[in-house]
């Protein structure tokens, strides 16, 4: 391979036909004309020795050489373009930055009130956006900054991405709210019929291994993927669930169930905040990553 026939212009334009699956969008976001775009993806396929794209059911698709290469020519363009940028100060008095989080559902009823309520109040100029991203697609959507940061029960995640943890999570028995003292403490879990929910991947399997392994499976009367109807159904139906804990003390709190004085041993996972490389740096992101860790971290993880 001769690099001398390679330059950045090529490797954006790599970068873009790749993000966009189409060599006419990549020229228009590069401000390239068609045949100025399908010459320089010519050159750069000449320089490679390699189609680098095909097309496919949903537009220019990678070869094998591409999908290896883009995420390492995109951290390295990355930081190319952090180290030519002078830095800044990212002032929250000022600022109109849209900052992106990546939730699951969860996520949204435990992280997004506390959150928006402590960014809006030191940054009012400074929005806000919850996107949607599969976990087993959060490397791309971290590695692209389509999110600034994801927070959760997150599984494994590529080596370019930094994470902290901010506390151990656990799995708790709830009880409808309307419950006195007196039937509380009454209740048995082997004796009681059980919802469970079971919104993703990231600890389906966990969740499932801890019901089992206290006898509980045959208790299992209503499994579900989303936690927002549980309050109505705790409210009409004799059961209990099996949340996790942050949940479980979210609703609690609110007179929407009873936390019962319960945890299921094993049950504790890390909910990380998980952030790429590519924003270390930025005194925005910064500024975002301090403010989660100030309002959610355990102190005794703190450094």
């Amino acid at each position: 391979m001769n690099l001398r026939r390679i330059d950045l212009n090529l490797l954006s334009l790599l970068i873009t036909v790749h993000d966009t699956g189409s060599v006419s969008a990549a020229g228009q976001a590069l401000g390239l004309s068609q045949p100025a775009t399908s010459n320089a993806l010519g050159r750069l396929r000449l320089a490679l020795n390699d189609k680098l794209f095909v097309r496919g059911p949903g537009g220019m698709e990678p070869t094998a050489l591409t999908a290896r290469i883009v995420p390492e020519i995109r951290l390295h363009l990355e930081g190319l373009s952090d180290a030519l940028t002078l830095p800044t100060v990212f002032d929250p008095n000022t600022s109109q930055r849209v900052f992106r989080t990546a939730l699951s559902g969860l996520g949204e009823q435990i992280f997004l009130a506390p959150l928006a309520e402590r960014v809006f109040s030191l940054a009012p100029g400074v929005r806000l956006s919850n996107v949607s991203s599969p976990f087993d697609d959060l490397n791309r959507t971290l590695t692209q900054r389509h999110a600034d940061v994801a927070l959760g029960l997150l599984p494994q995640q590529g080596r370019h991405l930094r994470q902290t943890h901010l506390f151990n999570e656990d799995y708790r028995v709830i009880a409808p709210p309307s419950l006195t003292q007196e039937q509380v403490a009454t209740l048995d879990l082997k004796r009681s019929r059980l919802i469970l929910v079971v919104p993703s991947a990231t600890f389906a399997d966990d969740i499932e291994q801890v019901v089992a392994e206290h006898g509980l499976a045959d208790n299992i009367y209503l499994r579900m993927r989303h936690f927002g109807v549980l309050p109505e159904l705790l409210s009409t139906i004799d059961t209990l669930a099996i949340v996790p804990g942050q949940f479980a003390r979210r609703l609690a709190a609110a007179n929407q169930a009873t936390l019962l004085d319960i945890v299921l041993p094993r049950g504790r996972q890390k909910v990380l905040m998980v952030w790429h490389v590519n924003s270390d740096a930025d005194p925005a992101c910064i500024w975002l990553r301090e403010v989660i860790c100030d309002l959610f971290q355990d102190p005794e993880l703190r450094g």
